[in-house]
């Protein structure tokens, strides 16, 4: 005969005498033995009403006879901070009942969960039931919110090739063979030709919060064609830029443009000095002492010898640009200027600057370099060029392949020489910043003064004049602001992102300087990057 017996009702188990009456069992321990020998050993123990069973008692009627109790399955629902995510946390049954699918989902909504559930992890979530021990509690991730799908902005999409994509794809010859001089017949657009294709913004996709709220996605931003000199928008297609003159295509920020072109088969003291309102494309040398002035760009398939080249494009020499040795504080006999990217085979005793990007494909020995943005020497994804001597006066960003000599060639680097002038307008700021609110001040107290006088149109007109300064002082004041996070936005990201990337040796004999603080190097170095940490020169190794 069974000691106990359960109330479904209740969901209590209770000893069917008192152990007093029957003997057995004879202590506590005893009757948690038995219990957990039964069926209802999953049960949660009463350990306080067992205890009192075993003490000393003169009215065992009061002693209650429930020793267990069935207890069910418990769910929470835990939403994350961001409304994207719905955690279930479930205790197991203690011989109590399990959580159903719809007890589940009905937890799930009381918990304002409305979208994102998935009905694979709610069942296998569930199922985990009939694994865990009884009284045990695990986690699961049940639903799922979506995040708002971003808009592409517009985009543009070449449909021609230009002067510089010939020169950077030579001819190639029977046998496989490149022939660097040859570029094959002069890219020329004529009117009506396709040039730019722009691509609309997209306006993204809605997402979701587990509660159901819609998340609004960021549009593309647009931007619109340039329609600068020798080109107009296609009747036709909105989107689409043509040609609208008959010469060379020449890539711009969103648009091209289409130069007259100039020819030469080489420039020396029989073609004179260039100034030509185009561009210019020189299938030779540029010989010693001559000097080229473009508005388009300037490409040379030969080398540039102790020559200027000045544009307010791209500069593209194939081969070379070769200057003379000089002496201390003296000018460089080669000079190479553009407002746009700057692509060299090799370099040596030059002066070069660009507005963009300094791009060296070989090596730099004792150059003056000077690019807004990057000075890479070498070619692909690692360059592995080098860059030896000289001074490179300012740039965001150096990679290159090895820097400086094993002799210890002196080599003069400066990066994030902007920090400088941005550092100066910040102050330009907080001391306008100061004047403007000295000047806040000061007007109301005047408005102050004029509110207590008594009333006249003097009076009123005098506050409306002051109203409207007030106006205008606060509108200033706003402009500043803007201006101020502006530089500080440039002057973050200047520091972030100004380093020198070395993918072989760095050499004795540098002297670096980021932003203000400088550091010599008097050792080899393996590959690594020099960049600015909290304000001071910093080199990090690659970790194998």
């Amino acid at each position: 005969m069974s000691l106990f017996h359960f109330d479904e009702e209740s969901g209590y188990v209770s000893m069917n005498e008192h152990p007093a009456n029957t003997g057995f069992p004879a202590s506590s321990a005893q009757l948690v033995e038995a219990l957990e020998s039964s069926p209802y050993a999953d049960f949660d123990i009463i350990h306080a009403n067992i205890g009192q069973l075993f003490s000393p008692s003169d009215d065992r009627e009061k002693d209650s006879l429930i020793v267990a109790q069935a207890v069910d399955a418990e769910l929470s629902i835990r939403v994350d901070e961001n409304n994207m995510m719905a955690e279930a946390r479930l205790t197991t049954a203690r011989g109590g009942k399990m959580v159903t699918m719809d007890q589940a989902r009905e937890a799930l909504k009381s918990a304002g969960v409305k979208r994102g559930i998935s009905k694979q992890a709610l069942d296998t979530f569930l199922g985990q039931q009939f694994e865990q021990s009884p009284g045990s509690a695990y986690s699961g991730i049940v639903a799922h919110g979506q995040r708002a799908k971003d808009g592409t902005d517009a985009r543009f999409v070449r449909l021609c090739m230009t002067a510089q994509d010939r020169v950077l794809s030579p001819q190639q010859k029977d046998g496989g063979k490149v022939d660097m001089r040859d570029l094959g017949a002069i890219i020329t657009v004529s009117p009506g030709s396709p040039l730019m294709k722009r691509v609309p913004p997209t306006p993204g996709e809605e997402g979701y919060s587990v509660f159901g709220d819609v998340l609004e996605p960021k549009q593309g931003k647009d931007f619109a064609l340039e329609v600068p000199e020798g080109t107009k928008i296609s009747p036709d297609d909105p989107n689409l830029l043509i040609a609208d003159a008959k010469g060379v295509p020449v890539a711009i920020p969103r648009g091209i443009r289409v130069d007259d072109v100039l020819c030469y088969d080489q420039v020396d003291v029989t073609t004179g000095h260039i100034e030509f309102d185009g561009s210019v494309i020189v299938s030779g040398d540029v010989k010693d002492g001559m000097r080229i002035k473009a508005s388009g760009d300037i490409t040379v398939i030969g080398f540039v010898e102790s020559a200027q080249l000045e544009s307010n494009g791209a500069v593209t020499v194939m081969l070379g640009v070769i200057g003379r040795k000089r002496d201390e504080g003296e000018d460089f006999s080669c000079c190479i200027k553009a407002k746009r990217t700057v692509s060299i085979g090799y370099a040596q005793y030059c002066h070069i600057e660009s507005e963009q990007d300094l791009l060296i494909e070989r090596q730099v020995l004792h150059c003056d370099l000077r690019a807004k943005r990057m000075i890479r020497v070498g070619k692909g994804d690692t360059p592995r060029g080098k860059l030896i001597g000289g001074t490179v006066y300012d740039a965001m960003r150096i990679e290159a392949g090895e820097v400086g000599a094993p002799s210890g060639t002196r080599t003069r680097i400066a990066l994030a020489q902007d920090w400088h002038m941005l550092k100066q307008k910040q102050q330009e700021f907080k001391d306008l910043e100061k004047r403007l609110t000295d000047k806040t001040l000061a007007l109301k107290r005047a408005q102050i003064k004029a509110q207590k006088a008594p009333a006249s149109n003097k009076r009123d007109a005098y506050l409306s004049k002051l109203a409207q300064n007030e106006q205008q002082l606060s509108k200033h004041y706003a402009r500043n602001q803007r201006n101020m996070k502006l530089v500080q936005h440039k002057l973050a990201r200047l520091l972030k992102l100004s380093r020198i990337k070395i993918n072989e040796l760095m050499h004795p004999g540098i002297e670096l300087t980021i932003a203000r603080d400088s550091k010599s190097f008097s050792r080899i170095y393996p590959p690594h990057s020099v960049l600015l940490d909290e304000g001071k020169i910093t080199q990090e190794f690659a970790t194998q």
